[in-house]
């Protein structure tokens, strides 16, 4: 049989399909890639897949059933859904031109149905019979033991020219996070999975080191490994034996996420010692109420900036990660979150801004709260252009406008200082004024990546 993954043109090594990829090859199936930017008709027909596959996060969902629509009205394939759109909110299947969806986590899944292809009792599938009547199967227990889940089929995306010579390659260490943070789906992918297993669990390093060599010898290009986990620092003793082995073993660095108010001197030790370059963390918003009555973070600044400590103490770099336009917040709360990263001097203060998405607690409280009344088909994948609250005109704007200034005012604060940035942030957004801020955002985040990933990316 011959199964084919369609995806938008990938910024990143698409890590959720090469899982995947790599359990339908043991299989003994045909597996390829079908970019959406190339000729999916010309591709289709070549290929003449049985199935196609499409990983969609929501804000996606209606750009992939489109495409899904107009492919089955010319050829014949079973086409199948998966990712965290169709994980949470798996109603969509039944007005959608998809067959089937997979909630979840999908390698065991999609070896069971691939082995059983007639049947509509697979776990973790819903399917569409040929009534239009939607057939429901519940998640099955959680991979208890992740050493014994394939290594990720990079082949799949080594011909793929958005990944070709990449310098940077992608890992991940665990599965699940601990926190309920309100405006992340962590909550109900927990939910989803009660009593079905461990939140959270980790490969062992063994594993996880044998896949990194692996890979950093085939593709002799790489400069960076990237770690994709939530929190990557959870587990000391873990860290403690990685930190060992990383070192003795793999001469690449490595960035990796973090969480402010769980690191130690331990932990940042042991990032060093294992040969750390840079790391992400969560500020979110500089405001206590915002961040932990509404965000649910369970931290303080003086923890946020312990952390900072840390790691300028122990010659790790790193980006700070914000969110403007929560609700209950104003331009004031949000300027509170530039004066903390001003605080902290990061290598790089990147920014959202906020996005209701259904299925989370605050996307929940939005609509219960009236600030947002939409139903939620005018999300998209990009967090960076506008707010969808129902804030005045005159906030939207100023987020808008700060969104991209921001990172610069945190660089050079003294335009912050001097007033100027308030009157940055309140320009209006002429064709003229939003080219000019636009050209100033990319132009410093190129700056941003290359002290965070030490070259050009």
């Amino acid at each position: 049989m011959k199964f084919l993954f369609v995806n938008k043109p990938p910024i990143m090594e698409p890590l959720g399909i090469m899982y995947l990829s790599s359990v339908i090859k043991k299989l003994g199936h045909k597996v390829e890639l079908a970019i959406t930017s190339d000729n999916l008709e010309r591709k289709i027909a070549e290929f003449k897949p049985d199935y196609a596959g499409y990983s969609i996060i929501t804000g996606d969902e209606g750009f992939y059933d489109g495409i899904n629509k107009k492919l089955k009205s010319k050829f014949n394939f079973v086409s199948i859904a998966g990712g965290p759109h169709p994980t949470f909110f798996p109603g969509f299947l039944e007005n959608s031109s998809f067959d089937a969806i997979c909630i979840g986590e999908g390698e065991k899944a999609i070896q069971q149905f691939l082995e059983n292809p007639s049947s509509m009792e697979i776990p973790n599938f819903w399917f569409k019979d040929k009534n239009g009547r939607i057939i429901k199967n519940p998640v099955q227990p959680l991979i208890e033991q992740l050493d014994n889940v394939s290594f990720p089929d990079r082949e799949i995306v080594s011909k793929c020219s958005q990944i070709q010579g990449t310098p940077i390659k992608h890992f991940i260490a665990s599965r699940g996070c601990p926190y309920n943070c309100t405006y992340c789906f962590n909550h109900a992918y927990s939910e989803l999975y009660e009593g079905k297993g461990k939140r959270v669990r980790f490969r062992s390093v063994p594993n996880l080191l044998g896949e990194i060599e692996q890979t950093d010898n085939a593709f002799p290009s790489t400069k960076l490994n990237y770690f994709q986990d939530d929190t990557f620092t959870l587990n000391d003793d873990w860290l403690e034996e990685f930190a060992k082995e990383y070192s003795r073993r793999i001469e690449i660095p490595f960035h990796c996420h973090v969480r402010a108010n769980t690191l130690t001197e331990r932990k940042v030790s042991n990032l060093e010692k294992a040969g750390c370059y840079s790391v992400h963390f969560a500020i979110e918003t500089g405001n206590d109420e915002l961040r932990n009555k509404i965000l649910n973070r369970g931290m303080s600044k003086e923890q946020i900036l312990n952390a900072v400590e840390l790691l300028r103490k122990h010659g790790i770099k790193f980006v700070t990660q914000n969110m403007i336009g929560i609700p209950g917040g104003s331009l004031e709360k949000d300027l509170e979150t530039l004066e903390l990263d001003i605080a902290c001097k990061p290598d790089y203060a990147w920014v959202s801004i906020f996005q209701p998405y259904p299925g989370t607690a605050l996307g929940k409280l939005c609509k219960d709260e009236g600030y947002y009344d939409g139903d939620f088909t005018d999300l998209n994948n990009n967090f960076f252009e506008s707010s969808k609250l129902n804030f005045s005109s005159e906030y939207k704007l100023q987020l808008s406008n700060l969104q991209r200034l921001f990172a610069i005012f945190v660089e050079s604060p003294a335009f912050y200082e001097s007033g100027l940035a308030k009157t940055m942030i309140d320009a209006p957004q002429t064709e003229e004024i939003k080219n000019m801020y636009q050209k100033m955002y990319k132009d410093f985040r190129k700056i941003g990546d290359r002290r965070i990933y030490g070259f050009d990316v």
